[in-house]
């Protein structure tokens, strides 16, 4: 989703993140450069059929550090 205003400059940071009810993603943010509130929402479907999938190798790091997160509870991962 592209976070660019009206005169090109991108946002210093994201004020909200949310969601409508009818299924939208919304972003909030800030134009510092030209003083704009701006607003840009997409669908969630097509939020999701754009996301990247997990690689092997990230997706053996991330259960890694899931389970000795999990172990450091005290949680038994198997």
């Amino acid at each position: 989703m592209p976070l660019t205003c009206f005169c090109g400059e991108v946002p210093d940071r994201i004020l909200e993140v949310g969601f409508t009810c009818d299924h939208h993603m919304v972003i909030h943010f800030w134009c510092s450069s030209c003083k704009r509130v701006l607003f840009n929402s997409k669908p969630l479907d097509e939020c999701v059929a754009e996301c990247p999938e997990p690689d092997a190798a990230d997706a053996l790091v991330t259960a890694e550090s899931d389970a000795r997160f999990l172990e450091s509870l005290g949680i038994a991962v198997e």
